[in-house]
């Protein structure tokens, strides 16, 4: 078996601890679809032999991709590998862009699973590293996306500045209370040349 990660370089805009490379700027979207199609096709001889059963979208932020996009990437990789029946197919996602409409879009996909860049589900943190959604937002997708998604996987930050040890047990019991099949955990790093490396340099931030 083998899984195939497509990237999409792709955000809103910059958290402030990322050092990821992206463009804010969408112009070359339909650029780097073709693009991926393109690879796809050249890269077939390389997994000729083995069967697909994982397709990872990830970034970036690749929820940014409407419906149309997404199905377009995932029709070239079926047309062009062995992929199983009901192979796994993740979205990362961040909670700013699924609304009720978008995760009801995507269960007539072949999405069915959603990763969701929850970070924390508190403001202070969230404003802290430039995310683009608040504590509402992160609390409602997962409302409502559980009520389309078995398979839910959320990404969450502790060591932030400023955050207590008590305020990242309340985040885990938050995100207890999904009962989600999947939570993952980050430290958070401070990465040279990022924005929230330079609020430390400077003493903005402690």
């Amino acid at each position: 078996m083998a899984g195939i990660y497509i990237h999409i370089p792709f955000c809103k805009q910059a958290c402030y601890y990322c050092d990821f490379h992206f463009s804010t700027s969408l112009k070359k979207k339909d650029e780097l679809i073709q693009a991926l199609v393109k690879e796809i096709e050249l890269r077939k001889n390389e997994i000729s032999n083995i069967v697909v059963d994982t397709l990872y979208f990830g970034g970036g932020t690749p929820s940014l991709l409407t419906n149309d996009e997404l199905q377009l990437l995932i029709d070239a990789v079926h047309q062009n590998y062995k992929v199983t029946d009901v192979p796994e197919i993740t979205l990362e996602a961040n909670p700013d862009d699924l609304t009720q409409k978008r995760i009801k879009d995507l269960t007539n996909s072949r999405i069915n699973r959603l990763s969701i860049g929850i970070q924390s589900f508190f403001n202070e943190d969230l404003k802290l590293m430039n995310r683009a959604h608040d504590s509402q937002e992160a609390k409602s997708c997962l409302d409502i996306a559980s009520e389309y998604f078995e398979n839910i996987s959320i990404d969450l930050i502790y060591g932030i500045p400023g955050a207590s040890n008590k305020r990242w047990q309340e985040n885990i019991d938050i995100a207890l209370s999904y009962e989600l099949p999947h939570i993952s955990s980050y430290a958070l790093t401070i990465e040279p040349r990022t924005a929230l490396e330079s609020f430390i340099r400077k003493g903005i931030i402690e």
